[in-house]
């Protein structure tokens, strides 16, 4: 599960760690189970967990049905109920995220975006001019970002130049149209 926090955690690893937990007490306490019984399944889960983290890491696919997709809650200043409803978000959630981000006018915000964690994200409207989009994430256009973003197909190709598009670990764009490109290592 690397460095993260708890509350960084996916729900897989979540449930993961608090499975670990619960199968090495269950030996500790009963002196009649051999403490092998409780380190197999521990292990089983580790290897499991560490090889699903692999994936993930290594695959755009199994990354997306692992953890999901960041949804865009507000977009250009309107909130998108529908994305609410879907997420199972309701407006005092918003508000209260909004709240501990130090916003406390919803009508300041130019966009907010439901990570994976369950955090929000937001860009003010003050702040639009320093906002940045990540095109290109290990080699694939990020379509859902390029949607949302002023950025086209076109310009994505420009941005990446002579550069093979596979070859490209990370492409990003901010509103003053600076180029942040980073190639994969060998």
């Amino acid at each position: 599960m690397g460095k993260r926090q708890i509350g960084e955690l996916q729900p897989s690893e979540l449930v993961v760690a608090i499975m670990i937990s619960d199968l090495a007490t269950v030996p500790m306490s009963e002196s009649a189970i051999p403490l092998l019984y409780g380190i197999v399944p521990i292990f089983t889960l580790v290897f499991s967990e560490t090889l699903l983290s692999y994936l993930c890491m290594k695959s755009s696919k199994v990354r997306l049905a692992v953890t999901g997709r960041p949804t865009y809650i507000i977009r250009n200043g309107v909130i998108d109920q529908k994305e609410m409803r879907k997420a199972r978000y309701s407006i005092s959630d918003l508000m209260e995220e909004l709240r501990m981000l130090d916003i406390f006018d919803i009508s300041k915000v130019s966009c907010a975006l439901l990570e994976t964690n369950g955090k929000i994200s937001v860009v003010t409207k003050e702040n639009e001019s320093e906002r940045g989009y990540v095109l290109v994430c290990d080699g694939q256009i990020q379509h859902v970002v390029l949607e949302n973003s002023p950025f086209s197909l076109k310009d994505v190709d420009r941005f990446v130049g002579k550069k093979k598009l596979k070859d490209v670990f990370l492409l990003s764009v901010n509103s003053q149209k600076e180029v942040y490109c980073v190639m994969k290592e060998v």
